[in-house]
């Protein structure tokens, strides 16, 4: 995890934060196997509908609506109620960690077993650390609440690039409960996934060139055309190359097949 462009463990207020996509997926699977319930859930509850620290410690049993699959959030900042979905899996776990209570603190103290018995609140600073200890330990550094809410946003812009997708920026601006629409922007560009930078690059530089298993129209039909059917193509040294740029391509041939191809697309 970097942030803004050295590797650290902190980060300052609207300091840019860059991580895998696949660390924060990665801690969340550690917790699961190797963290109790309720530690799994301070992890998965942010990731999947993005709630701040302190929504997370005011949460009730009394706020959830398991048979509509919703639940009413505290805003801890406007110190109003809003409703929220969530997702059918989330309100399992946490059906299996309130057990038959009815009422009180969804996420309770367990500093030991008189206080477990009190079912008292965690603090911000508790659930704080505690996050970032599982980061640690699943040796990911720089984890904390904030990163998992960001990282809501960003999944939701991402989601939203998909062929048929219903959501929305107004939608996500909703969910997260922001006055201003900008500060919703600021969400989604702050934190960054590394994959995504080095896709993006690759796309500029290597446009035609299968990555991760993903093909794009132009990237399979290209080379499928032209490259794939080339007799020089098994042991040609600007394949790995082959329509980024003119001046990144030394094939004598290159010329020609992006101006056939170039206009057949079009």
């Amino acid at each position: 995890m970097t942030n803004g462009g050295g590797r650290g463990e902190w980060h300052g207020k609207g300091e840019a934060i860059v991580i895998r996509r696949s660390d924060i997926e990665h801690v969340h699977d550690f917790a699961r196997v190797h963290c109790k319930l309720r530690d799994f859930l301070l992890i998965r509850v942010p990731m999947k509908i993005g709630l701040r620290t302190t929504e997370i410690t005011t949460l009730n049993i009394e706020d959830i609506d398991f048979s509509t699959r919703s639940f009413r959030v505290l805003d801890s900042k406007k110190k109003r109620f809003y409703p929220l979905p969530l997702d059918v899996l989330t309100l399992q776990y946490i059906q299996d960690l309130i057990g038959d209570r009815a009422e009180g603190t969804v996420f309770a103290r367990e500093d030991n077993p008189e206080i477990a018995r009190q079912y008292k609140p965690m603090s911000r600073t508790a659930i704080w650390y505690l996050i970032h200890g599982i980061g640690l330990a699943a040796g990911v550094k720089g984890m904390n609440p904030r990163i998992l809410r960001h990282y809501f946003a960003c999944k939701w812009v991402q989601d939203m690039k998909k062929p048929g997708s219903k959501k929305t920026m107004v939608g996500l601006q909703r969910t997260l409960r922001h006055a201003n629409i900008a500060t919703t922007m600021f969400y989604t560009v702050r934190l960054t996934f590394q994959e995504d930078i080095e896709d993006e690059y690759h796309d500029m530089q290597e446009p035609y060139i299968v990555r991760g298993g993903i093909q794009t129209r132009a990237t399979s039909q290209f080379y499928r055309d032209y490259c794939s059917k080339c007799e020089r193509e098994p042991t040609c040294k600007y394949v790995d190359q082959v329509g980024a740029n003119a001046w990144a391509s030394g094939c004598r041939f290159y010329k020609q097949k992006k101006e056939e191809y170039t206009k057949n697309v079009e």
